[in-house]
């Protein structure tokens, strides 16, 4: 499975890795963990959100119009604009990407896929 994964470039925003500190940090209590995170923000491409200001009024109000969340949340923009400008799927453990034309993965589905697609 690793040597998959190996294969496929992983990226995110600045905002996605300051909010996994923040998480880290405040929620889990665990700064311990931080020395973990800095070691897999290295392997990530890491987008400035800056960088995807041309997308995000338009990902804004995709998000609060997606019919299947339809929750109005706006958090994620910069997640769903890095996907739009990369052509990329999402990782994520929530909906909030139905109905946006982006393909999303569960972590299960996620790593059955890498495991089918290690040749062993």
């Amino acid at each position: 499975m690793l040597r998959a994964a190996e294969g496929t470039i992983l990226v995110t925003t600045d905002r996605v890795v300051q909010e996994a500190r923040r998480r880290i940090e405040l929620g889990l209590k665990r700064p311990e963990l931080l020395a973990v995170l800095d070691d897999l923000a290295e392997l990530l491409t890491v987008v400035p959100v800056v960088a995807l200001e041309p997308f995000l009024g338009r990902c804004e109000e995709t998000l609060r119009d997606a019919v299947p969340s339809r929750n109005g949340s706006l958090r994620d923009a910069h997640v769903l604009a890095l996907a739009w400008s990369v052509d990329a799927d999402v990782w994520t453990t929530h909906r909030d990407f139905a109905g946006t034309g982006v393909a999303t993965w569960s972590t299960p589905n996620l790593m059955r896929a890498l495991a089918e697609a290690d040749p062993q």
